[in-house]
């Protein structure tokens, strides 16, 4: 809901995901006459706010994607089994609970559901035909779709990719095609699979930026070429003075040093210095000091230029403390090249190695002068180097980030001969009373694609800052098991009606679906882990019936699917929760219909009937925690089946 308020006031804000889905829940929120407004917390009573209508867009995903499950496996086989697929996504409750509410996981498997029915219906259709070209122009499209609520749809994007390649090089292997003919196929799959939802996906966000013309709280996080797009943007002197307030930002990881009145728990126990994100703030500002002067004394009465080689103080101005480094490990990079940064000494002491710093130019930013000698410091253009004048170490920062004394803000600390993007600043802006003319100027206006390529590494780190501690995290190897769930709401006391009983929303998958996928996904690798070595045999040629031949190729499908959609999280260093497995857990849906299908039509009807059953009896059971309806606390405890179902039962209470 914060997204739909910046959105209406026209200020920029950064999130992992791509704006398509934001996009849509604004357009339905403006449409209903929604009004900005701040939500300070959960629980909180929505105002003029058109919930209902925006809940709807995402349960009517839902709907349509259930109904998409029953198209993609009547594609091969019969009515019954389409429908037990259909029953699965439907009782299903992690998916049930998605799609109750105003978030983007419900949506983009809808186009998850339909990238994959247009493009098995397009694999299954004659080539060249009139259905063969619609099939492949939806796929596209709902490929563009996919990629633009998430991140993650790359994954889907990918899994096209792979079966369009198979699919080309069967067609290579048709003697009836010549090479032209075969190119020409090249070409028209480029054309739809990846021209198409590339230029929806572009599309979305040029909309996305011209809806957003105004600085925003996210803004901090942008380059200030960047900025400079914006109509609030104040530039700044660009010549910095000895006695100018600056903002230092990390050239690498867009940051701003930092420093506030809480201390390191252990070390010198002085004052922290860190990175922080956000550029509305009195801590990230510094005073330029020489080391004999106080900047209140003739620094603020004359023009006195700082220079490459120049050797400053760095004067917090919001606590009153100067920049130091001191001979003791920092508290998490405890290596003996490694020392702390602190600031320490009100009115530091005059003279004193510990409190100065050597200022090392090293670069240019690409819209500065380059005609200009790198002798003086330029806000936003010089790229530097802060060197300790006595222990020679450079100021860095880095991507790990302190712990919970420290707000997980990134570590700052000194090293000696470091990685050079690690040690790389810059001013960002720049204040002095003696500054009135030359403000920064850019050559011209930052373009659309400088503005895609920026906003995705933005994207990028601050998707790598989802590293906080927190309860209801949990690792990918728990995911399939259902081990542990998320609480998505709790009612306040507060906010409750005369009337009103307690209630709670939880994210929990159907344990039934969830374990018996995962068999499925087991069977059906070892199954066609047996049937890869057998046709791998030159010496022998084997016929499979066509039952056989479907449920390799659509099991294949599926569990490639699966692993894109599932592994590519092992490798992800930031929290993750349970709903990231709902797109792989809808392959898993499809594989587990493939197996039982592919089974002799006793076993099948059986396992239909049993699976069908227990999922059905586990939504019923778990209903009060997906539409929030009433419970006792006697029946929520009795709910806890395993221990990391960390569920309120102390919500019922009285």
């Amino acid at each position: 809901m914060d997204y739909i308020s910046l959105y209406s006031q026209g200020k920029f804000f950064l999130d992992v995901h791509p704006p398509l889905g934001k996009l849509i829940y604004y357009l339905i929120a403006s449409w209903k006459g929604f009004q900005p407004q701040d939500f300070e917390s959960i629980g909180q009573p929505y105002e003029n706010i058109p919930f209902i209508s925006m809940r709807l867009f995402s349960g009517i995903c839902g709907i349509i994607g259930v109904v998409l499950s029953y198209l993609i496996v009547r594609i091969d086989h019969g009515c019954l089994i389409s429908i037990f697929t259909s029953l699965l996504i439907l009782f299903e409750n992690s998916l049930f609970t998605q799609s109750r509410f105003i978030l983007l996981d419900t949506p983009f498997i809808l186009g998850q559901l339909l990238t994959t029915f247009c493009f098995k219906s397009f694999l299954r259709t004659p080539l060249g035909t009139g259905k063969w070209w619609g099939y492949l122009l939806a796929t596209g499209l709902a490929l563009g779709w996919t990629i633009s609520f998430k991140s993650t749809g790359v994954f889907t994007f990918l899994w096209v990719g792979i079966f369009t390649i198979v699919e080309l090089w069967d067609i290579l292997g048709d003697l009836s095609v010549t090479t032209f003919q075969w190119f020409i196929q090249v070409f028209y799959r480029f054309l739809a699979l990846f021209i198409i939802p590339l230029t929806i996906y572009l599309s979305i966000w040029k909309i996305h930026f011209n809806l957003l013309p105004y600085e925003g709280p996210n803004s901090g996080s942008i380059s200030p070429h960047f900025r400079s797009s914006f109509i609030n943007y104040k530039a700044s002197p660009v010549e910095v003075l000895y006695g100018s307030t600056i903002t230092i930002k990390h050239n690498e990881l867009e940051k701003y040093l930092h420093s506030h009145d809480l201390k390191y728990p252990k070390g010198s126990n002085l004052q922290q210095v860190t990175l922080y994100d956000f550029d509305d703030d009195v801590n990230n500002e510094w005073v330029i000091e020489t080391p004999h002067k106080y900047y209140e004394d003739k620094l603020m009465k004359r023009k006195r230029p700082v220079k490459d080689g120049d050797t400053i103080r760095l004067y917090h101005k919001s606590t009153e403390k100067y920049l130091h480094v001191n001979d003791i490990r920092p508290p998490i990079s405890e290596h003996d090249y490694s020392k702390e940064v602190n600031c320490n000494e009100t009115r530091g002491l005059l003279g004193d190695s510990e409190y100065e710093f050597k200022i090392r130019i090293m670069n240019s930013k690409p819209h500065s002068k380059n005609n200009l000698p790198m002798i003086k410091l330029r806000a936003t253009e010089s790229i530097f180097q802060i060197v300790h004048k006595h222990h020679k170490c450079n100021v860095i920062s880095h991507f790990t980030k302190l712990p919970q004394w420290a707000n997980y803000q990134n570590e700052v600390l000194c090293v000696e001969e470091p990685t050079i993007p690690n040690s790389m600043w810059y001013v960002e802006s720049n204040n002095h009373p003696l500054l009135t003319e030359n403000f920064v100027e850019f050559d011209q206006p930052f373009p659309f694609w400088k503005k895609i390529w920026e906003i995705h590494l933005a994207m990028i780190r601050v998707n790598s800052d989802f590293t906080n501690e927190h309860s209801s995290s949990s690792y990918p190897s728990s995911w399939p098991f259902v081990l542990k769930g998320i609480p998505y709401f709790n009612t306040s006391s507060k906010y409750l009606g005369f009337n009103e009983s307690p209630i709670q929303i939880y994210f929990l998958g159907n344990i039934v679906i969830y374990l018996a996928s995962f068999i499925a996904i087991i069977f059906t690798f070892i199954k066609i882990s047996f049937h890869l070595v057998k046709i791998s045999n030159p010496y022998v040629q084997y016929f499979d019936s066509t039952n056989k031949q479907k449920f390799c190729d659509n099991s294949t499908q599926y569990l490639v699917g699966w692993v894109i959609n599932y592994f590519p999280y092992f490798v992800m260093e930031r929290n993750l929760y349970s709903h990231h497995y709902l797109p792989a857990l809808v392959f898993a849906i499809l594989i587990l219909s493939e197996f039982i299908n592919y089974q002799h039509s006793i076993i099948r009807n059986t396992l239909m009937i049993l699976i069908l059953s227990s999922s059905v009896y586990v939504f019923y059971e778990f209903i009060p925690i997906i539409f929030g309806t009433n419970w006792t606390f006697d029946q929520c405890t009795a709910h806890k089946w395993f221990p990391g179902w960390n569920i309120d039962c102390n919500t019922y209470i009285g």
